[in-house]
Formats: C-alpha cells, structure tokens, sequence
C-alpha cells in the first residue's frame, strides 16, 4: 500500500509541476522538489526497517559493526548524492549536479578509507 501512495504523490506532484510549467516555472519547479522531498520523507520509515534488518543479519554473521557502519554510510552518500544531483538536474543547473556528484564521490572514498587502509595494512602484513 505504501507504494501506491508514493506513485499517487508522484504523478499528483507530476501533473501540477507540469501545468504550472507554462505560467509559473519557478513554481513548477519547488512543486517538483517539494513532492521529492515528500516521497523521500515516506521512505523513511521503511529503510529504517530495512536498515535494522541488516544490522542485525550483519551481527549474526560475525560482521564488525564498524565495517557494516562504513558500507551504510557510503551507501546513504550514494542515495543523497544522486537524490541532490537530480533536484538539480531536474532545475536546470546542471553544472552545480555535476559538482554534488563530484562531491558524493569524495565523501564516499573519505567514508571507505579506514576500510581501504585496514585492508593495505593486512596485505602489507602479509608481504
């Protein structure tokens, strides 16, 4: 049922930010971004759900929690990144997404470094 509502709030969201394109396009536009942030807002609860269900399968598998933390914090990087990227995109700037896409990429290597180290430092142990 939650599905149903997202695409209901889209393709409401859709057709106002269409119709207002012609006589508004400012406000075609923050109809458009507002019904994203909405449709992010209602996947919340459900990837906190999802997100309890790893932690939890992470532990029982003998995952260290502070590898599981960093593939989640990357993870969440990829998702905000792209998510900013498009709201501008979806504006007409592409050059500022291209730079919020440039800047998920170097949020998630710094995110991924302590693991990339870890992982150096083992195979240099292994030299």
């Amino acid at each position: 049922m939650e599905m149903g509502r997202i695409i209901a709030l889209g393709l409401v969201g859709t057709v106002f930010a269409v119709l207002l394109k012609k006589e508004n396009p400012q406000i075609a536009m923050l109809v458009a971004a507002i019904t994203g942030i909405l449709i992010f807002g209602m996947i919340c609860v459900p990837l906190g759900n999802l997100v309890s269900l790893l932690r939890e399968t992470a532990e029982q598998a003998g995952v260290g929690s502070g590898y599981f933390a960093v593939v989640l914090k990357v993870i969440g990087i990829a998702y905000l990144t792209q998510f900013g990227a498009q709201l501008c995109a979806d504006a007409g700037e592409g050059a500022v997404a291209a730079k919020i896409e440039l800047a998920g990429k170097i949020l998630m290597m710094t995110a991924a470094a302590p693991v990339l180290t870890g992982l150096l430092e083992m195979v240099m142990g292994l030299v």
